[in-house]
């Protein structure tokens, strides 16, 4: 496994802002795939070919030697993961839900099985390494979720085959399979990234908040499920589930603030800008996203939080790109995995930028103050080609070190 591996799971994620930006410009331009297809290959591109593969990539890096990653086959994993995310990526956008979507992320949850178990047996020694064990807390925790978020698509399927398509029990499966994946595997696994990057840069922060942080974030991660929710008819019954958790969840979001070292940015002064903008940009999506997390459970927020779409898409990009995928990018850099060229300067810059554009652009259109289409496509036109910029001119062709 090289270190420019990452350049391949960046380029799923230029894919993936491409089909989003072509499906924002639906209404201008013709497009040869039906819109709900390509709206699903978008979604688990996203989370199969961007997120897992990054995953996989940083995790063996991270946590497991050189040895290890070779006789657990990781290499191999990630080749044929790469194989069937690209059979995920041309069926959904061909057939949308169908038989050969179904195959291919079907083999994906059995890689991702594959993984899981690999990665626990080898991971072990680890413990008796790490001077914390907050990190790998975290993500092992989230590897367990992810295990859990896998039997909801059997459910789905089964809901789906008996016609209870668009049906609220169908609806919640899905909505639940959805917070299992953002709020449980990929959140949890950010998680034991970033405290793993504070250990390993000496930097200090207070181990026991740290610790009350985790256990409240992973007690409350199932019954928050109650929270995505809210918008069904059964809500009423549930109520109180979502109302205790979203205490919790802002307990757990004090015990988070209060573990981070107030002199921080003087901690990470030697860091390059471009890290402490992804970095730093993470921690106030984080913070942003569990806030939002913790208020929709108020009534006068319902219709903001399940049916407003804008608001919607906006809340999910601020979870899958602000509060994970630009740790994902802190990190490449801070590995140098990213070299900090021209080319890649300008690239985070229209990455961060068209994210923010399209972040207050969806706010302010789901609350009726201001829309353009226009600038929302130009705004996924420029995360794109800030993506595409990194691929081109951002990966190490020859890493000092090789493999990992």
């Amino acid at each position: 496994m090289k270190t420019e591996w990452s350049k391949i799971s960046l380029t799923f994620l230029f894919l993936v802002a491409l089909i989003g930006t072509l499906v924002r410009s639906v209404t201008f331009i013709p497009i040869p795939f039906e819109y709900i297809n390509l709206v699903h290959a978008h979604s688990h591109t996203a989370f199969q070919g961007w997120v897992y593969l990054i995953m996989l990539l940083l995790l063996t890096k991270t946590f497991l030697t050189e040895n290890q990653i070779v006789k657990g086959r990781y290499p191999l994993q990630f080749r044929l993961t790469i194989f069937v995310v690209i059979g995920v990526l041309v069926s959904f956008s061909l057939q949308g839900y169908g038989l050969y979507s179904i195959i291919f992320s079907t083999l994906f949850q059995l890689l991702t099985y594959w993984f899981t178990f690999c990665f626990f047996k080898d991971v072990k020694k680890v413990r008796a390494t790490t001077p914390n064990s907050i990190s790998i807390r975290f993500v092992k925790t989230g590897l367990w979720l992810g295990l859990l978020s896998s039997i909801l698509p059997y459910a789905i399927g089964i809901a789906s085959a008996k016609g209870l398509n668009g049906t609220e029990t169908y609806n919640s499966l899905i909505y639940s399979f959805l917070h299992l994946q953002y709020n449980g595997w990929f959140l949890f696994v950010v998680l034991g990234l970033f405290f793993n990057l504070l250990d390993r840069n000496g930097i200090p922060y207070v181990e026991k908040f740290g610790t009350r942080f985790y256990w409240l974030f992973t007690i409350v991660v199932v019954p928050a499920i109650s929270l995505s929710l809210l918008g069904m008819e059964f809500s009423s019954g549930i109520r109180s589930i979502a109302y205790v958790s979203a205490v919790i969840m802002g307990i757990a979001l004090i015990y988070f603030i209060r573990t981070i070292p107030i002199k921080l940015t003087t901690y990470i002064a030697s860091k390059s800008s471009w890290f402490k903008l992804f970095f730093f940009t993470f921690l106030v999506s984080f913070v942003l996203k569990i806030i939002l997390q913790c208020i929709s459970v108020f009534p006068f927020f319902e219709t903001y939080a399940f049916y407003n779409k804008p608001i919607i898409i906006s809340y999910l990009h601020l979870s899958l790109i602000g509060s994970i995928s630009f740790l994902f990018l802190a990190l490449l850099i801070e590995k140098k995995w990213l070299v900090l060229n021209g080319l890649v300067k300008i690239g985070s810059s229209l990455l961060l930028l068209g994210f923010a554009v399209t972040e207050v652009l969806l706010a302010l259109t789901g609350l009726g103050l201001f829309h353009s289409q226009t600038l929302l496509i130009m705004g996924s036109a420029a995360m794109t080609l800030g993506v595409l910029l990194l691929i081109v001119s951002g990966i190490q062709k020859k890493p000092k070190h090789g493999t990992i």
